[in-house]
């Protein structure tokens, strides 16, 4: 189940893995999008479905450790699923206009703090984790800037080209090619590599903003809550071969996402982790989402 219409990452993924996925399992696996409320639907339809294995979620970051703190959700990410691993996890660049007078991060925090509130930075949707991410880069850097919040990423990259909102923080697959002809300057990767095609961007540790780490774009695998244990691992050893085949491993690549197919274990740590640290910043930044 994917809570989000076909053509984005977090459909994608999901579907690169079918075949293998089936393949391994002995049984048809089939992505079927219900989309609306962020992917709050798809969220509490499997979270309220039959424990047996057979009703999965594909989940993006947002919708379980972000909306939970911005919207009415109606289930509880964290204790009505089982989260049986992390299927990949992907790099996002902080960029702005190549109008903006500043050259690098630094210069566009001191340009900032010398014009409080004069810069934008636009998200796709108020209480997404693109709002929260960038507000959380506005704390840590101590500057005042406003936020615009779009309906979706397709409305705000005309008006982060033309500099109407400042500065964004984006996949590198939407923002790669303006980058390339000049039209975005890419202050940041927010990950733990550079990316290649941007060699002389620094990392958010080289930055200085090592706590940005947490903002990557991550896409999970989750069943109802009481699914058996022997039924999890199942799928969780089928998860972990089918990230290994080199089909997947090139779909991937084409993606930007890295395939990860860490533990359960693990997996429900790193929700915990990030849910605690979303929470307070939608607490300081009083952030909740439009109705």
């Amino acid at each position: 189940m994917v809570g989000f219409a076909p053509g984005g990452l977090t459909d994608a993924l999901p579907r690169l893995l079918t075949n293998p996925l089936s393949e391994r399992l002995g049984q048809p696996v089939v992505i079927e999008n219900k989309a609306g409320a962020a992917g709050n639907i798809a969220t509490s339809f499997v979270a309220k479905s039959a424990p047996d294995g057979y009703t999965l979620l594909a989940s993006g970051v947002g919708q379980i450790v972000v909306l939970p703190h911005t919207s009415n959700v109606g289930v509880n990410p964290l204790t009505d699923l089982v989260h049986i691993s992390m299927m990949g996890e992907g790099d996002q660049i902080l960029n702005i206009s190549s109008q903006v007078p500043a050259k690098n991060l630094a210069e566009f925090i001191a340009l900032a703090k010398k014009s409080p509130k004069s810069m934008f930075y636009g998200d796709a949707g108020a209480g997404g984790n693109q709002h929260l991410y960038l507000e959380y880069f506005r704390m840590l850097a101590n500057i005042e800037m406003e936020g615009v919040h779009y309906r979706g990423g397709g409305p705000l990259m005309p008006d982060l080209l033309a500099n109407r909102v400042q500065m964004s923080l984006n996949a590198p697959s939407v923002v790669e090619p303006y980058i390339a002809d000049g039209k975005l300057r890419p202050l940041m990767i927010v990950g733990k590599k550079r990316n290649p095609k941007m060699p002389d961007v620094p990392t958010a540790a080289e930055a200085g903003f090592k706590q940005l780490e947490a903002c990557s774009n991550w896409f999970g695998l989750h069943a109802p809550k009481g699914t058996p244990d022997a039924i999890t691992q199942r799928i969780h050893k089928a998860l972990v071969e089918s990230l290994q085949t080199d089909v997947v491993k090139a779909g991937l690549a084409t993606l930007a996402v890295q395939a990860i197919g860490d533990t359960p274990q693990a997996f429900s740590a790193r929700i915990a982790r990030d849910y605690e640290l979303f929470g307070k910043v939608a607490k300081d930044a009083n952030i909740r989402a439009e109705s």
